[in-house]
């Protein structure tokens, strides 16, 4: 019979074991429900183990309520805590009443620092009593929590430090050894705690906690403790909490001998809980071009300041959402791509498949898309568009502008020394017509684009590739219209979305503030992580940065070659994926970064992942991995080199008068001066030079792709190549994007599918006065190259680009770049 009673009964006793030991002024104040020392991770945690208050990444207020009606004891407990500033802070309040001692209220203010892995915390307590002796005690808590591992946390915990003693009141110094342990997840905690009165170990009191999820929403606790020595009573306690998001209700019921204790819980919090859910799940909205547009403001990127690059953050989000059990469906809102060319919009699409295959049913609403957007949405379950919608899906093409004309009507004339026939930059400002080899590579960089995505939307919307012809033929084609030959599940009005997404998902709950992994880290110690190194814009010498306005970006060499060293010493990155979309640049920045990638691969397995564009010193930079992951789009070889000087003479002198004397004291010591034509033998010296630049670049192309050079030279010389086109010749090794590069590094590193990994971004391009401050490394140094000068006006750029020219080809300096500036439409 008294086993019944006390399977009854809970106690804090596993909570705060101190709870069953009578003393003059008992300094454990409120029960709480079941915990332990190394469990503790909450505001309530100021009363047990300040270095609790560490793990809160938000904020957090508890009110407890505590009655016993065997001995009519009553107690009430405030508890608040937040981080700040990366520290744990926490104060509550509680009163006592009733317990067969003074009645007392507690204050409580705490704080805790540290990482994720090991939380030192203090606490200090005041008690108000209207009997003297207890008015006048205050005492101290030192805890420290340690979560090395996701499985494994240890707490040790000294209270009441100072051991107050005023008149009759005493307060001693007791310990408290805490172990939790998590023998298969997150779902089930073990705890086992040992507190003992100082001086007193083998008369100390065991704890034995068990916490169980049963399912999203819905907690159980239980704990028993007892002492190895008479006097230590059994006592008991079961809890269950329901959590919703926000808010958390518990109850506990337990006890010793001496009665039968109720608690009473009540949880807010600014931390997302793992919560009861909805039996439809969650559907959200995912507007494309809100996101990809989305940066830093002018004026944090003018101060320095700057985010992860908006496409990499929304393939996270993409990639984490399809491992969010609670959602279940997705509308993508589809008004633009910013940003996004063909090489992303295939790994766009290729995410969106991801979703359908995990579960979640995905519904496109086309507001305005062309071919690109169209693409997109054609790997959603269904398609559907506004009646007004804009629909310019009207077929490929590519614009070769050329300005050697102009120049020659404003008497300039430009000096040119390339390796390879398709090394066209120059023919940009130099020639008056493309070229044949110009021709033939933007020919055939069509055919192969064509090709897949006609394959694609024939699959997707199981129609004959005639039929997207005849989609092409219409021009600017209406919805209705779109609709008819089949490339539209219909043509809907925005009051029709509920119903269509109800439609989609019967029974889903459409949440417009959800994110992937928005619910508070219940997991111990830290991911391991993969380290996502960018390399995107134009590359150049100095640190990666990007204009106030977002116009343009640069590569620096010295923030990739710091990303990559802080990457290959961090113990947590267990691999490193290089994200490349850039045309390249400067031939000694692109070495540079090379070389780091080479130097990190020693350490670490490194993956190079292709957007958009890896072309020239973009490939240069990511051949140095131990695997090139390409897009079937990707922009990629262009493996040349091309040093280009005005000669202004005729501009300058013939047209607005301007005379120039120039005195020479060797032979070629005005080579790069842009006054006038080089000489034949000014020709030859700078000529041998890119020449030699060149045959360095094809033989670290053939020793790292384990290609004979001559066939390296042979698909080099400037030639633009589709990813699919380059990994037939062995450029590439495989066709995938971001999320396939990250799986290959964790398969190539030895970590197991079910590990949960961390994806993180080192180095991403900072704002305007991000140069300032720090101090590089060894291997940083090299890459403190000069920075270019500052970027030609916007509109002058604006100009440059309708004209299909990039600008950056004129700075000074070899260059490995893209030959052109290609923009398929």
């Amino acid at each position: 019979m008294r086993l019944f009673a006390l399977l009854l009964l809970p106690s804090l006793a596993l909570a705060q074991t101190g709870a069953v030991v009578q003393s003059p002024v008992p300094s454990r104040g409120v029960t709480l429900p079941p915990t332990s020392a190394a469990l503790v991770d909450e505001a309530t945690a100021l009363s047990l183990n300040p270095a609790g208050l560490g793990y809160l990444d938000g904020s957090q207020l508890f009110y407890l309520h505590e009655r016993n009606l065997a001995r009519d004891g009553v107690g009430d407990g405030v508890f608040l805590a937040t981080r700040f500033l990366g520290l744990g802070l926490g104060g509550s309040m509680e009163w006592i009443r009733g317990r067969g001692e003074p009645d007392y209220r507690k204050t409580s203010l705490g704080l805790s620092l540290g990482s994720r892995t090991l939380q030192l915390g203090g606490a200090w307590h005041a008690f108000s009593s209207d009997d003297g002796d207890v008015d006048d005690l205050s005492s101290f808590d030192l805890g420290l929590t340690a979560r090395p591992a996701r499985a494994l946390s240890l707490a040790a915990v000294v209270r009441d430090l100072n051991a107050p003693n005023e008149g009759a009141a005493e307060l001693k110094r007791k310990y408290n050894l805490g172990l939790g342990v998590r023998p298969l997840d997150e779902r089930y905690t073990l705890g086992v705690d040992w507190l003992f009165q100082e001086g007193d170990f083998r008369g100390g009191q065991a704890t034995y906690t068990l916490n169980a999820e049963v399912i999203p929403g819905l907690r159980l606790g239980a704990g028993v403790s007892h002492g190895f020595t008479d006097g230590v009573p059994l006592a008991l306690q079961l809890g269950v909490t329901v959590d919703t998001s926000r808010v958390g209700l518990t109850y506990a019921l337990g006890g010793a001998e001496d009665g039968t204790d109720h608690v009473v819980a009540l949880r807010l919090s600014s931390e997302a809980y793992r919560a009861l859910r909805p039996p439809g799940g969650v559907v959200t909205m995912l507007d494309l071009n809100d996101l990809l547009a989305g940066g830093t403001s002018p004026l944090l990127a003018l101060l320095g300041t700057s985010g992860t690059d908006p496409y990499l953050r929304l393939s996270r989000w993409l990639e984490l959402a399809a491992k969010d059990e609670r959602l279940s469906g997705v509308v993508l809102k589809m008004e633009g791509l910013p940003g996004v060319s063909w090489g992303k919009a295939e790994e766009l699409r290729r995410s969106v498949l991801k979703l359908r295959a995990s579960g979640k049913r995905v519904m496109a609403v086309l507001l305005a898309a062309d071919d690109r957007g169209y693409f997109v949405a054609t790997a959603a379950d269904r398609i559907y568009a506004v009646p007004e919608a804009m629909l310019p899906i009207n077929g490929l093409s590519a614009h070769l502008q050329t300005l050697g004309g102009t120049m020659q009507k404003l008497g300039v004339h430009w000096d040119v020394a390339r390796v390879g026939q398709y090394k066209s930059a120059p023919e940009q400002v130099a020639s008056v017509a493309p070229s044949e080899p110009w021709r033939e590579s933007v020919n055939a960089y069509l055919d192969t684009q064509v090709a897949w995505y006609t394959k694609g939307v024939s699959e997707a919307r199981k129609h004959p590739p005639e039929k997207l012809r005849e989609l092409w033929a219409t021009g600017q084609v209406i919805a209705k219209r779109a609709h008819e030959l089949g490339f539209l599940d219909g043509v809907i009005l925005p009051t029709e979305l509920d119903a269509k997404v109800h439609e989609l998902v019967p029974g889903g709950r459409f949440r417009t503030t959800y994110a992937p992994r928005d619910e508070r880290e219940g997991r111990w110690g830290q991911r391991r992580r993969v380290a996502v190194v960018p390399v995107i814009g134009t590359i150049a010498g100095g640190r990666s940065r990007e204009d106030p306005l977002g116009f343009s970006q640069i590569a620096g060499a010295e923030t990739v070659v710091r990303a990559l060293e802080r990457a290959e010493r961090d113990p947590s990155v267990v691999a490193i994926v290089l994200r490349v979309d850039s045309g390249g640049g400067e031939v000694l920045a692109s070495h540079v970064m090379y070389q780091a990638v080479l130097e990190a691969a020693k350490h670490k397995p490194v993956i190079a992942s292709m957007g958009d564009y890896a072309a020239s010193g973009g490939y240069y930079a990511a051949m140095g991995a131990h695997e090139v992951y390409a897009l079937p789009p990707t922009i990629t070889g262009s493996i040349g080199v091309y040093y280009i000087k005005p000669a202004l003479q005729g501009l300058l002198g013939e047209k607005l008068g301007v005379h120039q004397e120039s005195i020479l004291k060797a032979p070629l010591a005005d080579l790069f001066d842009t006054w006038r034509p080089w000489t034949p033998e000014e020709q030859t010296a700078v000529q041998a030079w890119v020449e030699a630049s060149y045959d360095i670049f094809i033989t670290e192309v053939a020793a790292r792709r384990k290609l004979d050079k001559a066939r390296v030279d042979a698909i080099a010389r400037g030639r633009v190549w589709s990813g699919e086109d380059a990994m037939a010749r062995g450029l590439v090794d495989r066709m995938g994007g971001l999320q396939d590069a990250v799986d290959a590094a964790r398969t190539r590193a030895g970590v197991s599918p079910d590990e949960d990994l961390d994806v993180v971004v080192m180095g991403e391009a900072r704002g305007f006065f991000s140069s300032l401050g720090g101090e590089p490394g060894v291997r940083a140094a090299l890459a403190l190259l000069p920075e270019p000068p500052p970027a030609f006006p916007e509109p002058l750029r604006a100009l440059a680009r309708q004209a299909g020219l990039n600008l950056e080809l004129l700075r000074p300096g070899v260059k490995a770049m893209m030959p052109f500036q290609l923009t398929v439409e």
